[in-house]
């Protein structure tokens, strides 16, 4: 399938849930009983892996590129200390505390960690958490202790914009994987959860 303005049949299928999502919070804000409605926990909606994902580079990535085509990846404002300048490959996962399909992908995604260093590929993997506060995140990580520590983005209604500067279309769906090279340009930005088939491409997208 051809890609256009890196929009996919997969994040076209997850448009309708957004707007879904969407007028779901317009009318909770129109009911008016006189106490205040409570905030929606993003704009971006949540999906798990795609269930047709393969291990083609061009199948896997919502956005890709190479060389002067790729473009620079730059954290939104973060709650916290941002990460330092990586040395090497990076992988941005972007998660929430509220997402079903983050939470589920977290162990496999620590695997896939260790597997490629096992074979001699070191990444370093973000976890960055698109929760409103740090109360939220942290009552989880206490209810679930192997959660692994990232920093948070300050305002998640900026999720829209900063999907579209690595590439994705703003309808970006929950979990966001962003994979970068040594340079700190993105190789690869994908909406949607990663399976356990997907561990090759990954490894080839990480290794270019």
């Amino acid at each position: 399938m051809d890609r256009l303005h890196f929009v996919t049949a997969r994040t076209l299928l997850a448009r309708p849930a957004l707007l879904a999502f969407l007028a779901l919070v317009t009318l909770t804000s129109a009911c008016d009983d006189g106490a205040p409605a409570a905030p929606a926990p993003s704009r971006v909606v949540a999906v798990a892996a795609a269930p047709n994902a393969g291990p083609n580079i061009e199948d896997f990535c919502d956005a890709s590129g190479t060389g002067t085509e790729s473009v620079e990846m730059t954290f939104p404002e973060l709650a916290g200390t941002a990460p330092a300048t990586a040395s090497g490959p990076r992988w941005v996962n972007v998660w929430a505390t509220w997402c079903a399909p983050c939470v589920e992908e977290i162990p496999r995604l620590l695997d896939f960690r260790s597997r490629l260093a096992e074979e001699g590929t070191d990444v370093e993997l973000v976890f960055l958490s698109a929760d409103r506060d740090d109360e939220a995140v942290s009552t989880f990580r206490e209810e679930h202790p192997s959660t692994p520590e990232g920093p948070r983005i300050a305002d998640p209604e900026v999720l829209p914009a900063w999907a579209t500067s690595i590439g994705l279309d703003e309808g970006a769906t929950l979990p966001v994987h962003v994979f970068v090279d040594a340079g700190g340009r993105v190789q690869c930005a994908r909406t949607g959860g990663v399976d356990d088939d997907d561990y090759d491409v990954i490894r080839e997208i990480i290794g270019q």
